[in-house]
């Protein structure tokens, strides 16, 4: 994951006595705040932490929270502002796109090898499902390592660096095409 793939949603303040952190969020990110629990803390561009809300206290209309994890105090004292972010939400307009992909074969090698049925996104990207030839159902991420190219003018979707994939399902790729591994 990229600092990029990140939205800042507020700053993460001091620690008081008791392990809570004063949160100053953006007035648009409020709610989804208040429905994860799952943050990222950034310290600067090559420090993020992922760390986990245990506990949140209002009172004079500040916002405190506690993390499960710990050590956060120690990295939190070396900087001067750290960022709380949260997973860039995906739009509809990339629901769309995928959508479009249902139906598309999926190339490897030159070889069909499949069928894109189904689709979901795991909040981190979205996941192909793809129908084989053989009738197994193989769940490759779309990311840029395994997509390679869309032809939407044939309607195939070449897909790249998937052995290990093939493999975990006890598939292989032979001049044929797919088959069951021995």
């Amino acid at each position: 994951m990229k600092i990029s793939d990140l939205v800042g949603i507020g700053r993460l303040g001091s620690c008081d006595a008791r392990g809570f952190y004063r949160v100053l969020i953006k007035p648009e990110y409020m709610s989804v705040f208040m429905e994860t629990d799952e943050v990222f803390l950034i310290f600067n561009s090559d420090r993020v932490f992922y760390v986990t809300i245990s506990e949140r206290e209002f009172s004079d209309r500040k916002i405190w929270i506690r993390f499960a994890e710990d050590g956060i105090d120690i990295e939190r004292g070396l900087h001067k502002e750290v960022i709380l972010a949260i997973e860039n939400i995906e739009t509809d307009e990339d629901d769309d796109q995928m959508d479009e992909l249902i139906g598309y074969d999926v190339i490897f090698s030159g070889i069909r090898i499949g069928r894109v049925k189904d689709y979901f996104h795991n909040n981190a990207q979205y996941v192909l499902e793809i129908e084989t030839e053989l009738g197994i159902q193989i769940l490759l991420p779309y990311v840029d390592y395994f997509v390679g190219n869309e032809d939407e003018e044939h309607r195939q979707l070449i897909v790249q660096n998937v052995e290990s994939i093939l493999d975990s399902n006890d598939l292989v790729l032979g001049s044929s095409g797919l088959r069951k591994a021995p």
